[in-house]
């Protein structure tokens, strides 16, 4: 018995180091290891913990499950105490801190909210008006769970298998989502709505429904691009309709006092949040706010960030050039956005599930490519420690994973080249 080389030897010990590196390499590059079984039953174990650790905390807490819900729903208390005042008769008071603060400390059992200030445009006071009709903790419920009910449908549509709806579920940007109280849910589903009905061919309901994204307008940032790109004329068109007749009923219902209250607040909150930073450089997950919290100038940061955007923008383009290929422009839509936005904390990451079921149900027809899996599994999973990542370790790492998620589109643009829209067929992992 002989062997190739002597036992021991500096050949046999690089052999085996490759050996190692070859399967460590395995594990990720082809991630076997995500099969249709664990995708089935990982999930609903997460989700399980997070009942479990949710419940474990109410009981246990002071007060028990009597107690306020604060800080469940901790952004929330904003919505309510703004809808309660324009009921009222005082919108435009919603947007005076010391008046906005005192009524969200009463929503929550005289309780300090924190730094809260209601930084968005009188749209947004016109869809949480019918909020003050409940009790605090009831529309507190109804909010979560409509919005539930809309970013689940919204994914289903893009990737109908029983698995989406336990990894929606299971997300970790949608348990912070839900824990804060935010919007993100509805934002997701206009999103990711109208992306559907513009791939649908029904252009006026899709721009209708980016229309109504302008109660946060940052994340329709891209959007005009897309429909000059793309030519979707109808959909641009749609959108405009939507934002005129919305912007209009505001001030039917507020005002022009309260538009004008909110043209005067938007300095003030850039400067208190993005320059001064008080709600936490930590908690902005943007190439701005990692600039920010590693001690950058303001001008610097803000070169840091618009040559992020520059960048981002010109992937958006270059893909929307292309033809066909419906889910890497989508996708790479709405990760385009999270990288131009210069200011969105980790609850916000509940978008990019949008990229994540487009990439994943495409890759489940055409076949995975080297290394996506594992890139889309670790997506996935990145914002359960986004936040405590840039608080506690001062590691920023959001824009790096956002980038790497849009490599991954445009590798599977590149790769995969025409393709329009999805086949038929459910396929398996």
């Amino acid at each position: 018995m002989s062997d190739e080389f002597p036992r021991g030897s500096a050949e046999v010990m690089e052999a085996k180091e490759e050996v190692r590196s070859r399967v460590f390499t395995g594990v990720f590059r082809e991630a076997r290891w995500i099969n249709s079984d664990r995708v089935r039953v990982y999930p609903k174990l997460l989700f399980a913990s997070y009942l479990v650790v949710f419940v474990g905390w109410l009981v246990l807490r002071p007060g028990g499950v009597h107690a306020t819900l604060h800080p469940v729903g901790g952004d929330f208390p904003k919505c309510w105490a703004a809808s309660a005042m324009a009921r009222a008769g005082h919108p435009a008071s919603v947007y005076d801190r010391d008046t906005l603060t005192a009524a969200e400390k009463a929503a929550v059992g005289d309780k300090d909210p924190g730094y809260e200030m209601f930084d968005y445009p009188p749209m947004f006071l016109a869809l949480v008006l019918p909020l003050s009709l409940l009790p605090y903790k009831s529309a507190l419920l109804v909010w979560t769970l409509a919005g539930l009910a809309a970013y689940l449908f919204v994914l289903w549509r893009i990737a109908p298998r029983p698995e989406t709806i336990w990894l929606a579920l299971a997300f970790p940007a949608a348990l912070l989502t839900a824990l804060d109280g935010q919007n993100g849910f509805i934002t997701l589903a206009l999103f990711g709505g109208g992306l559907l009905l513009l791939e649908h061919r029904r252009p006026w309901i899709a721009g209708a429904l980016f229309g109504l994204l302008c109660y946060k307008p940052q994340f329709g940032v891209l959007l005009p691009l897309a429909f000059i790109v793309g030519r979707q004329w109808r959909a641009a068109a749609g959108a405009a309709i939507v934002v005129v007749a919305f912007a209009g009923l505001s001030v039917a219902l507020f005002g022009v006092e309260t538009w004008r209250a909110f043209l005067a607040s938007v300095p003030v909150a850039t400067h208190n949040v993005l320059e001064q930073g008080d709600v936490g450089f930590g908690k902005i997950q943007s190439i701005f706010g990692a600039a920010r919290l590693w001690g950058a100038s303001v001008a610097a940061a803000y070169a840091m960030q618009a040559a992020t955007a520059l960048i981002a923008a010109g992937l958006v383009t270059w893909i929307w050039l292309k033809p066909g290929g419906f889910p890497t422009k989508a996708a790479a839509l709405v990760t385009g956005t999270m990288l131009v936005v210069p200011y969105f904390a980790d609850y916000d990451l509940v978008l990019i599930a949008i990229p994540i079921a487009l990439l994943s149900w495409e890759a489940m027809h055409s076949g995975f490519l080297p290394w996506e899996k594992s890139i889309l599994a670790g997506v996935w999973l990145f914002p359960l420690f986004a936040r405590m990542l840039s608080l506690n370790a001062s590691l920023p790492l959001t824009p790096l994973v956002l980038a790497l998620l849009m490599i991954a589109v445009v590798r599977r643009k590149v790769v995969t080249g025409v393709k329009s829209g999805w086949p038929i067929k459910v396929p398996t992992i």
